[in-house]
């Protein structure tokens, strides 16, 4: 099967700090797994972030708002993929 992504992306580690109201505010810390230049993915342990939701993200050499468009459950932890919104 081929990979059909357009982006190369690129491993990462590091911590990036998700926040979003729901309805108070809400910080989650996950854990970067890889970034492309639309996007990243990262892992977390909030059953919080669900498709659809925008949070604002932050890390050390980035910050901004993200989208997040899946969330599933990968060796034990849960882990989503976001689209970084201009």
């Amino acid at each position: 099967m081929r990979d059909r992504r357009q982006e190369e992306r690129l491993p990462l580690s590091g911590w990036i700090e998700l926040s979003f109201d729901d309805p108070t505010p809400v910080t989650v810390e996950a854990e970067l797994i890889e970034t492309s230049e639309r996007g990243f993915r990262a892992a977390h342990r909030s059953s919080a972030l669900t498709p659809g939701l925008e949070v604002h993200f932050s890390r050390t050499s980035a910050s901004g708002r993200a989208r997040v468009i899946w969330t599933h459950v990968l060796e034990g932890r849960q882990v989503s993929g976001f689209l970084v919104l201009s």
